[in-house]
């Protein structure tokens, strides 16, 4: 793969300062204690990753409307994690990094559009 995307398979993680993951650790590990500690029994309608931040107000505040979040919401981690390891798999048989074989989703959006309809895929 190349040096353009930071991939576990062609290494790039190694080339990340160590101090930027102890940064990612402990900010991680910050998160988790806030969650703990809303898990227990001071915060008995606590709710797993719900950690209080909703400044749009865009929560439901009905419990049908909650549980559908809640559910979205595990669906959209879920599709996530098989994106980002179809991607490692596709950068482990095409031996091309992800940045270079898909470049379409590396540009802005402008730029791809115009590249769109300059091939004519957009009329």
């Amino acid at each position: 793969a190349s040096d353009r995307a930071p991939s576990v398979l062609n290494g790039g993680l190694g080339k990340i300062s160590p101090i930027y993951w102890i940064a990612v650790l402990a900010l991680g590990a910050g998160v988790e204690v806030i969650g703990l500690k809303k898990a227990s029994s001071t915060y008995p309608d606590y709710t797993p990753g719900d950690l209080g931040f909703d400044p749009l107000g865009v929560f439901p505040k009905t419990e049908e409307g909650k549980k559908w979040f809640e559910l979205a919401e595990i669906k959209n981690g879920r599709l996530a994690m098989i994106a980002i390891t179809a991607f490692a798999f596709q950068e482990l048989v095409t031996q091309v990094g992800v940045v270079d074989e898909t470049p379409i989703f590396f540009k802005p959006l402008g730029t791809a559009l115009r590249e769109a309809a300059n091939a004519g895929y957009i009329q």
